[in-house]
């Protein structure tokens, strides 16, 4: 579901992380402001917010529309590989960046968000964060080409008691997200996360932890020149095919 409220920006809701991807491309492809980023057209909503209603990772609009490759290098920026590279079709920075994965492995990140829920179930501070003063330092040093500072921002994950134990929501900041060739990448890594947080708490508080919503703000959601016809080829397709 997509909803433009006035003076506030577009709400887009779904059951599933691949509905809420494939109406956030269709979003902006139907009411995207045309505009250019270092010089590239493309398609721009501001201030969005998304809702997935589960964080289920085996998503079969996103293993049916996807580009797989693309899907998979998102994946592995986040729990696996320790450089992050970019998979835009027209490059914007080099290769070598800390992925993800080494931000959160250098921080410790997740091990703290579990051994702060596993202590305060209710706490509001199992957040974390990825840009650092060393992605300031690189930018300073050259504006153009070691520019990289990740999309995602933060992450917040909450504890909510239920009947059988805990639900884990998680919440999220973009700064900005490419709609089409990344944000379905975005979507079910943060979940993977969220999975995997929710596996150890189970463990550690001896109750059922499942997950629950996945919420995040965009700021800039856009899609590029390069994958306009890609991108409504793919829409077309899902409202056209019976899943």
């Amino acid at each position: 579901m997509i909803k433009n409220i006035e003076n506030i920006g577009y709400n887009i809701y779904g059951n599933s992380l691949g509905e809420i991807w494939i109406s956030l491309v269709e979003a902006i492809l139907k009411n995207g402001e045309i505009s250019y980023d270092e010089k590239r057209k493309r398609k721009a909503l501001v201030n969005v917010r998304i809702k997935s209603e589960s964080q289920e990772t085996n998503d079969k609009i996103i293993n049916k529309y996807a580009d797989q490759e693309k899907l998979n290098a998102m994946i592995d920026f986040t729990m696996s590989k320790d450089i992050i590279e970019d998979i835009d079709v027209v490059k914007s920075f080099q290769k070598g960046a800390k992925s993800y994965h080494q931000r959160i492995v250098e921080g410790r990140m997740i091990e703290f968000v579990i051994k702060r829920l596993s202590k305060i179930p209710e706490s509001k501070k199992a957040i974390i964060v990825f840009p650092t003063y060393e992605d300031y330092a690189k930018i300073f040093d050259d504006q153009y080409i070691n520019d990289y500072l990740p999309c995602i921002v933060s992450i917040q994950f909450r504890l909510v008691e239920d009947k059988e134990g805990y639900i884990l929501n998680t919440n999220f900041y973009a700064r900005s997200i490419d709609a089409y060739q990344k944000s379905h990448g975005n979507f079910i890594s943060i979940a993977k996360l969220s999975s995997h947080i929710a596996e150890e708490l189970t463990k550690i508080l001896n109750k059922k932890v499942k997950t629950g919503f996945l919420d995040g703000m965009i700021a800039d959601a856009h899609i590029y020149e390069e994958t306009f016809k890609n991108a409504e080829k793919t829409v077309k397709s899902y409202h056209s095919e019976e899943i």
